[in-house]
């Protein structure tokens, strides 16, 4: 479903392939609208939403969203040994059993890019009311399409980077050969 780039470039995160961005653009799609009554709602507050992204940024690595939820999630007073925990997958030890659930699920979505199966469905259902578990997993689509846009254009940007310095390389080649022959035929002919 979506690729982790194995090439020689060294980009090792997960990110979207054309037909995986178009999949996860329209889960996205159909999420907003509960997404915006999650966040208007009070089923989940700021603390616990930030966990859960940054439960699912802990799998994927979106360097972007791994700065932008920390700010977030410090400012909805989490501290710090709590966001690292989170962020080193630990959250056995970084939250309650209220919390845990969602944030496993989270891991697992991420984990099986976006389809955690059946047994986590099972248990975000059974740990939740249906529409929390709904709020929880809006929250989950939204980052996991968040992080894995973040690493695609990691992986373009340092594919095009790799990519000037190596057409470059050619082209500075090229000069000093153009300017080894015309050195040359300067001196063959000082016309």
């Amino acid at each position: 479903m979506h690729e982790t780039d194995k090439s020689t470039d060294g980009f090792r995160k997960k990110t979207f392939t054309v037909s995986s961005f178009y999949e996860s653009a329209m889960r996205l799609g159909r999420s907003l609208p509960q997404l915006a009554h999650a966040r208007r709602g009070d089923r989940v507050d700021d603390a616990f939403a930030e966990k859960i992204m940054l439960s699912t940024t802990a799998v994927n690595e979106c360097q972007y969203c791994t700065r932008f939820h920390t700010s977030l999630a410090r400012e909805a007073g989490i501290d710090q040994a709590t966001i690292d925990q989170i962020l080193e997958s630990d959250v056995e030890a970084a939250v309650d059993d209220a919390e845990r659930p969602a944030l496993l699920f989270a891991q697992r979505y991420a984990e099986a890019d976006g389809n955690p199966g059946p047994d986590a469905r099972a248990a975000l259902r059974e740990a939740y009311d249906p529409e929390t578990a709904a709020d929880i997993r809006a929250f989950v689509h939204a980052i996991y399409f968040g992080n894995l846009l973040g690493n695609t254009y990691d992986a373009a940007r340092l594919t095009i980077s790799k990519r000037t310095r190596a057409t470059r390389r050619r082209l500075d080649w090229v000069v000093d050969a153009v300017d080894g022959v015309l050195t040359h035929l300067r001196e063959k002919c000082p016309v």
